[in-house]
């Protein structure tokens, strides 16, 4: 499970608020994973996740791209290259489940990869938003 703290924080409520979301949704995913055999109703939660996760990637990154841009960060270039990796990885499990089905060890290696890629994304790139925004507001 992953919990927010401030090292998250970009200096963006925006942001912030839609890291949180995505923080929320994800343990929720995560909390279906214990189970060996979905139900037809955790499987609905499955799909509502991957659904979600895809909107967000469009909406999110794309928001975020533009903030940085806007505010000449230094990573921007970084951030919109790690967005295209991560767009990459999500259509290779999107796929995958077409293939496979929601199998549980699959499941979970897509929530680790999630999780790890989240930390250290928000850790290491969005946060250099933060300088950016304390200039722009003085």
């Amino acid at each position: 499970m992953l919990l927010w703290t401030e090292q998250f924080a970009t200096g963006s409520p925006e942001i912030d608020e839609q890291h949180r979301s995505l923080i929320r949704h994800l343990n929720q995913f995560e909390s279906l994973l214990v189970h060996s055999n979905p139900t037809p109703a955790q499987l609905a939660i499955i799909m509502k996740f991957l659904d979600f996760l895809e909107h967000y990637i469009e909406s999110h990154f794309s928001y975020e791209e533009k903030c940085m841009a806007s505010h000449n960060c230094p990573v921007h270039e970084k951030n919109c290259q790690a967005h295209e990796n991560f767009k990459q990885i999500f259509q290779r499990f999107k796929l995958r489940s077409q293939k496979e089905g929601f199998r549980t060890p699959m499941l979970v290696e897509m929530n680790t990869t999630i999780n790890v890629w989240i930390q250290d994304h928000i850790l290491r790139v969005d946060t250099e938003l933060k300088p950016c925004l304390a200039r722009a507001r003085g």
